[in-house]
């Protein structure tokens, strides 16, 4: 029942997992594994938040920063490296965009998510490949999620407000399982809203409509078979600007316009789970992000590809072995359409095992993965079009100790290489390739991982607990990519501007993370802080500006100290929880990656505070009232994450979040 899940839960939907094994648990019918150390969210998280975006259950996690007014720049950082640096998968689905340096890539409806597992970090060989700063696995709703025992068929309808923007919500989930194993949902939602503001009275965001829907079938035969198709779709679409991370007010050369972005994502699932002996899953799928623009016209990244894992758990004797392992291809292309005559594609293949051995106190935890990448890439100047294909094979092994000290006392540390080979090339420049030159000498980026810490979980009674984390991580880079890097051949008036991908030095990324959560019954509280220093390494040049070559691989600059503070409390009596949120970022004085200049970013807080409703029995049980009130005190400010603002230059050219806002969603499940 959803209220005795949110009692339960309280707090602890926050940051739902916060342990360097596998931990699983089943929240109000949902279940939230993470798989390797990381952080869980779950649908009671996402809803009791108010959640529009994906940053709005994702900024308190230790060691991931978020930024982004709209969902056409929503950027994620996990320890100083961004979303196209990490490996995020929808449904097992891996997410490749790289439309437009301008735009994120991370566009997706919280209301069709029942969970999250956040790997922050590389501490495995499972998480994927190119998962340098680590994994955000979004899983979406299933049918039998929703529906309760001896149930066939079921409706939820939502609708919400908020009132920073005018938006207003509309959502209809229909699921069914009308015979044994068989099962099915659909779900719509839409939003409408207007330019929102900031603390400051600017004109944020867009003016537009948000579209999501969610179609998945799933048939469960002869006790260990399941087999399921999805189609999930996502967009933007309305009065933007054509740099995203620009604000809507922008009037320069390419003003607010018409634009609209899409992800589309199509999945085959079978699953095998007869025993513990063996858990397998193997995943055929297809993502598609798009992004019409009356500028850029339609551009683009498809990707498909195939994944095998599985699972097999042997007692022994007093040892115990957790060995995971599997298999991955995809396959990527980039699209400037009407001028699509040059796309690159990559094709990425891999394998991996890891084996947990645990004796008693002891687990220690090995792992390899073997992965061979190319890139069929160009070599064309004036015309003469070639191709070249980059080459690369790579084996990344892994190995992780956990000791319980006492008990619930573990001591904890890892080891993991790291690789990343080049992507295709930003969409906007896919159809350039008479002046693209192939760099012979480039290198795959690397890196070495390291972390080690404690952590401490203790129980009070069956209904209190209490938990500490604390981390240190350490990462080398080397060799990160840039690809459009570019210099001016010939003499006026016959210069022409070459694009090349170089390697751009690396950098030393190292950082704590800490974390305390006490459940005292019906009070929860949780407390966090993440510190992170980025040390650059090698830098090249940029000719062109007088500064340095950066990748988008790596955060623009570095970030203040992270701190966050969560309460929450159930009352039981009434169905009824509350909740108060911070979130406060330190000043730093900070050198961006691309050039010597010292900047110093402001601090900020950021209050909210909110409620929940939901009867858990009764005539009024299945309805659900979530009602917030977000960035309390009004507060101007900008993700210290974000690209744009330097903080010295013109305030015009930042990204400032929403300021006060209201939110109200109100949902019926029947």
């Amino acid at each position: 029942m959803r209220f005795k899940g949110l009692f339960k839960l309280s707090l602890a939907a926050s940051v739902a997992v916060c342990a360097n094994a596998a931990d699983e648990s089943v929240l109000s019918g949902v279940e939230v594994t993470s798989s390797s150390g990381g952080y869980g969210v779950d649908d009671i998280k996402i809803s009791t938040r108010n959640a529009g975006l994906a940053k709005d259950v994702m900024r308190d996690i230790p060691g991931v920063y978020v930024g982004g007014t709209n969902g056409m720049n929503q950027k994620i950082y996990m320890r100083g490296v961004s979303d196209r640096g990490l490996n995020i998968t929808i449904d097992g689905a891996k997410q490749n965009g790289n439309t437009f340096h301008h735009n994120a890539d991370l566009l997706i409806d919280p209301d069709l998510i029942k969970a999250i597992d956040v790997e922050v970090g590389s501490r495995s060989v499972v998480n994927g490949s190119g998962a340098l700063g680590g994994s955000v696995a979004f899983k979406t709703v299933d049918a039998k999620d929703l529906l309760e025992s001896g149930e066939k068929i079921g409706a939820k309808i939502k609708t919400g407000y908020a009132s920073n923007n005018s938006e207003f919500s509309q959502g209809l989930m229909l699921f069914t399982a009308p015979v044994e194993g068989l099962d099915f949902i659909a779900a719509i939602n839409h939003k409408g809203y207007d330019y929102g503001k900031s603390g400051n009275k600017r004109k944020i965001g867009g003016d537009g409509n948000d579209l999501s829907y969610l179609l998945k079938l799933g048939y469960s035969f002869l006790d260990a078979h399941r087999i399921s198709i999805s189609r999930e779709h996502n967009e933007f679409k309305g009065m933007y600007p054509m740099r995203a991370e620009f604000g809507s007010w922008y009037t320069g050369r390419f003003p607010v316009d018409n634009r609209k972005y899409e992800r589309d994502t199509t999945t085959l699932k079978y699953e095998y789970k007869p025993s513990d002996l063996l858990n397998l899953e193997v995943t055929a799928y297809n993502t598609e992000h798009k992004k019409d623009d009356p500028v850029l016209k339609i551009l683009g990244v498809k990707t498909n590809g195939i994944n095998a894992k599985a699972k097999s758990v042997v007692e022994s004797g007093a040892l115990t072995q957790t060995f995971r392992y599997g298999a991955e291809f995809y396959q990527s292309k980039n699209f400037n359409k009407p001028d699509n005559h040059y796309p690159e594609k990559v094709n990425n293949y891999s394998i991996y095992a890891e084996d947990a051995l645990n004796f008693s106190s002891l687990t220690v935890t090995p792992g390899i993965r073997y992965t061979h990448h190319e890139l069929k890439s160009y070599d064309g100047l004036a015309g003469n079009v070639k191709s070249y294909t980059y080459k690369f094979n790579e084996f990344t092994p892994a190995l992780a100790l956990d000791y319980e000290i006492l008990k619930g006392l573990h001591a904890f540390a890892s080891y993991a290489r790291v690789f990343r080979g080049p992507d295709v090339m930003e969409s906007m420049y896919a159809s350039r390739a008479e002046n693209f030159e192939a760099n012979k000498d480039l290198k795959a980026t690397t890196g070495n991982s390291y972390e080690t810490g404690l952590k401490y979980h203790g129980d009070i009674n069956e209904a209190s607990s209490y938990s500490l984390s604390a981390k240190y991580f350490m990462t080398k880079y080397k060799n990160l990519i840039v690809d459009n890097g570019s210099y001016v051949t010939g003499t006026p008036p016959n210069e022409i501007t070459i694009y090349r991908r170089i390697n751009a030095g690396g950098a030393d990324i190292s950082g704590v993370e800490l974390l305390a959560r006490l459940n005292l019954d019906a009070l929860s509280l949780a407390a966090s802080y993440t510190h992170q220093n980025v040390k650059y390494k090698d830098r090249v040049v940029n000719t062109s500006t007088g500064g340095y070559y950066a990748s988008n691989v790596i955060g623009y600059r570095d970030q203040g100290d992270k701190y966050t503070f969560n309460a929450e409390y159930a009352f039981s009596r009434i169905d009824t929880l509350i909740g108060y949120n911070l979130i406060y970022f330190a000043s730093k004085n900070t050198v961006s990656a691309g050039n010597d200049k010292s900047a110093k970013i402001p601090s900020y807080a950021v209050s909210d505070i909110y409620a929940t409703y939901a009867p858990s029995s009764g005539k009024f049980k299945g309805l659900e009232i979530n009602a917030g009130i977000y960035n309390l005190f009004n507060k101007t400010y900008a993700s210290q994450s974000q690209r744009m603002a330097d903080y010295t230059g013109d305030p015009n050219y930042v990204d400032w979040e929403p300021g006060r806002n209201f939110k109200v969603n109100v949902s019926y499940k029947f």
